[in-house]
């Protein structure tokens, strides 16, 4: 660590599965303080911060947002609850980075995104994918012109769910439905690579609860190129993306978490970028830290216009699949 960097104090919120994949990481960074674990009840909280080294434990998220010495607040509590911990943190000063989707819909990711700025708070989505070196490296195969125009992405994400009526995937009171949870990834790289779509086109399949277990989207974008995307938790597990051109393509496998990327041109020995590094979000972290470090608001890795962007995008599939022209 540079010495004239400043080491951050980290909290997190919603000790969950998620949460204890990125504490792995955010603990192995040397300039990453691990203050607090802050949950509903003290004993989980309490579990978790021994088991990952957290300096103490808290027994209600408002505790946590209440310690001086949390700087960044990570949260990791279900989709429903994004805004409203969110807020909370906002109120008091915190640095957030909120866990995809930013909330729910777009209506409520613009509003907390305005409710950051106004109080001159940092606020970032934690879209992991888009600081993965693999994927910078195709982006930047991309823009170089190495695939010539790009034309088609395709890109899936599907695997097999648990079907528990009451479960997160399944429960439309917990914002069920593969769209937020898994879908959320293939569009957010179709954004990154190809820009914003001018056309939707997008339909799926509901399960008994009214959430939707699977769907197929098709996207156009500015100047041309097209993505076709699915996603699923109905499936046989297919988390790969392939972007073609009309000079050569890129593949790149279990995008979401990539760690490598294939370029291949006709007549030419593919050129493989691999990525050292373990993990998916020290990229990512980093970059918050980075943009707390100049005193910046949003994140120039994903910014709050690409949040809003994306959740605009997920509204109208969602529209889309939910209520099909008859």
């Amino acid at each position: 660590m540079d010495k004239n960097q400043k080491r951050w104090g980290w909290g997190l919120i919603g000790p969950g599965r998620f949460a204890r994949e990125f504490a792995t990481e955010l603990t192995a960074i040397e300039r990453v303080r691990p203050v607090a674990i802050g949950s509903r009840t003290l004993e989980r909280a309490r579990e978790f911060a021994d088991d990952f080294g957290f300096e103490r434990a808290h027994g209600s998220y408002q505790e946590l947002i209440n310690d001086e010495e949390v700087e960044i607040v990570y949260i990791a509590v279900p989709h429903p609850f994004h805004r409203e911990v969110a807020e909370m943190a906002l109120r008091a000063g915190k640095a957030v980075l909120c866990e995809k989707p930013l909330t729910c819909t777009a209506r409520e990711s613009q509003s907390l995104c305005a409710f950051a700025k106004d109080r001159g708070v940092f606020l970032m989505e934690a879209m992991k994918t888009g600081f993965l070196p693999a994927i910078r490296q195709a982006a930047e195969w991309i823009q170089s012109g190495a695939i010539g125009e790009p034309k088609i992405l395709k890109a899936d994400f599907g695997f097999p769910g648990s079907t528990d009526p009451s479960g997160r995937l399944m429960n439309p009171d917990l914002a069920g439905g593969c769209i937020l949870d898994v879908g959320i990834y293939p569009l957010y790289l179709s954004q990154l690579l190809f820009g914003r779509a001018e056309r939707i086109q997008a339909s799926g399949s509901l399960t008994a609860t009214g959430v939707e277990d699977t769907a197929v989207i098709n996207l156009r974008h500015a100047g041309g190129p097209c993505s076709a995307l699915t996603a699923s938790f109905q499936t046989t597990e297919s988390m790969d993306a392939t972007i073609l051109g009309t000079e050569g393509q890129i593949t790149i496998p279990t995008f979401h978490a990539a760690k490598q990327a294939t370029l291949t041109v006709p007549g030419q020995p593919p050129t493989v970028f691999k990525d050292p590094a373990p993990g998916m979000v020290t990229d990512e972290i980093h970059a918050v830290m980075d943009a707390l470090d100049h005193r910046l608001l949003e994140c120039p890795g994903h910014p709050h216009d690409d949040s809003i962007a994306l959740a605009e995008l997920m509204d109208e599939v969602l529209r889309q699949i939910h209520h099909p022209p008859a």
